[in-house]
């Protein structure tokens, strides 16, 4: 099964970022919001995973960086992530898309994050 990437991105941001950093602003300050949108994002995705035993569950983690929030979910002991997400029809696993859900739930969330934090650095650095 090809692994797939999930999740939204905000055209520009990758931009707003550089163009910050140019002006002289530290973006280190954005990696408390990417953390909290992230650590939000797993607690989100924790609730919408389907549940047996809860291994899957407890796999879901949220990363930082200073450009990007990731939620990831699975790991080595736990490998079955995307089959449960994605389905597996020659298994007779039918998809849950509790990831795409996730996003779904966490975009206004995130945006409005974003959209105040790089408010407060700016006030913060440029002031």
């Amino acid at each position: 099964m090809a692994r797939q990437a999930i999740g939204f991105k905000v055209q520009g941001l990758r931009e707003v970022v550089r163009g910050l950093e140019a002006s002289g602003v530290e973006v280190d300050d954005l990696k408390g919001a990417f953390g909290s949108i992230a650590a939000e994002g797993a607690r989100v995705a924790r609730g919408l995973i389907p549940v047996r035993s809860g291994r899957l569950a407890g796999t879901a983690r949220g990363n930082k960086a200073k450009s990007k929030a990731v939620v990831t979910v699975g790991r080595a002991s736990v490998p079955y992530a995307g089959a449960v997400n994605f389905g597996w029809p020659a298994r007779g696993i039918a998809a849950n898309p509790f990831l795409q859900k996730t996003d779904q739930r966490m975009q206004p969330i995130a945006l409005d994050r974003l959209n105040d934090e790089i408010d407060a650095v700016l006030r913060r650095n440029l002031s």
